[in-house]
This record gives structure tokens, C-alpha cells and sequence, in this order.
């Protein structure tokens, strides 16, 4: 029976002694329409430690990233303004039209609101501008090249998987697209990037998956 307990003990710290605090995922981009998302196979996984690189700006990868998508959100109101603008013109003051140069009329106005909202976000990630907008993405740039070859990475295989292991602690998961590139800037030009804070606990798996999109 003691032969029995012991031999449980010694499995149990075994299992112990082998559990694996990790960061795994699935990484995928958008292909077309038809064949939707697709494995971005060669994509890099960088695992970055708050610990050792203490002077990595994460906030700095907000600033980029929402001005990014709220440039994106501001320029589809902007195109939809203009697309009532001119449809407005053509109706406004024609009796017979007068049903349909309201609606265009609520358009534009509705389009000008979503326009002022999205310049409000511009605003607070400091991307108003196209020059403010490029210097957040120099700055990330040249943040990301001082990063050292030794940090532990990994590469995607062909079903969009990678893992890497780790100890507690606070990190950055940094991945880069082999397969979807941005073409706005030097930052993204070989590779658009994703970035995620996330804090692992003893034996932790913790999931970290990305879809990158047009």
C-alpha cells in the first residue's frame, strides 16, 4: 500500500514537474470572398517579456493600432457624406423630390455625427492628422527594430499553429503577417502587425489568435 502512495506522489510530481505554461494560437489572414480566411503560413510569433524589456511602449501600439481603425471608420463617413452631399443637391428644392431630399438630408446629417465621434477617437490616440498618424508608426517601427534576434519566436506552420512556452509573468505577443501587408506606411510594408498585453499564471495556457483582414 505505502509502495502504491509513493508511486502516485512520484506521478504526481512528475506531472507537476512537466506542466507547461505556454502561448499558442491560431493565425490566419482573409484570402477573398470565396475562400474566406486561409492559415498564415511562415507569419512570426514574438514573445516579449515586460520583465527583461522594460521600456517597451505598448500604449504606443494602441496609439497606431485604434488610430488606424478609427482613420478607417472616419473615411467611410466621410465617402458617405459626400455620397448624400450630392444627392441632396440634385433633389433639394423640387417639390416632387422632397420625400427623398429629406432622407438625404438625415443621411448627410447622420454621416457628419459618425465623422465627429470618429475625429473625437482620432483625437485621443493622437492620429488626427496624417502627419501625427505617420509619426506613431515611425516611432513603433523603430521601437520594433531595437528588439533583440534573441527573444523567443516562433514561425506558423501550414495550419496557422505556433506555441511557445513560458514562465509567469506579464508579455507581448507580437505577431507579424507573412501572407496580408499594409501598403500606408513603413511599419506594415512587408508585414501587418497585431499586438496583445497579456498576463500568464503558473501552468497557464493562455490563447492568443489572430485573423489578420484587408
Amino acid at each position: 500500500m505505502k509502495k502504491i502512495i509513493f508511486a502516485l506522489i512520484l506521478c504526481s510530481f512528475s506531472i507537476l514537474s512537466y506542466s507547461q505554461t505556454s502561448v499558442s494560437g491560431v493565425v490566419t489572414y482573409y484570402f477573398n470572398e470565396y475562400q474566406g480566411n486561409k492559415p498564415d503560413l511562415g507569419a512570426s510569433v514574438t514573445l516579449i517579456d515586460s520583465a527583461k524589456v522594460k521600456n517597451f511602449d505598448y500604449k504606443l501600439y494602441e496609439k497606431f493600432y485604434y488610430g488606424k481603425f478609427y482613420q478607417k471608420m472616419y473615411f467611410s463617413s466621410l465617402e458617405r457624406y459626400e455620397k448624400y452631399s450630392a444627392a441632396y443637391k440634385k433633389t433639394e428644392g423640387k417639390k416632387k423630390m422632397a420625400e427623398q431630399s429629406e432622407t438625404f438630408k438625415k443621411g448627410m446629417e447622420d454621416a457628419q455625427k459618425d465623422m465627429e465621434r470618429h475625429m473625437k477617437e482620432l483625437v485621443k490616440y493622437d492620429s488626427e492628422t496624417p502627419e501625427k498618424a505617420a509619426k506613431i508608426s515611425t516611432e513603433l517601427y523603430m521601437q520594433l527594430l531595437k528588439l533583440d534576434d534573441d527573444l523567443p519566436k516562433k514561425t506558423v506552420d501550414a495550419n496557422g499553429n505556433y506555441s511557445l512556452n513560458a514562465k509567469p509573468g506579464v508579455y507581448y505577443v507580437l505577431i507579424k503577417s507573412k501572407n496580408r501587408t499594409g501598403s500606408y506606411d513603413i511599419l506594415e510594408s512587408d508585414g501587418k502587425i497585431y499586438i496583445k498585453k497579456v498576463k500568464i499564471s503558473e501552468n497557464d495556457n493562455k490563447d492568443v489568435s489572430y485573423n489578420f483582414e484587408l
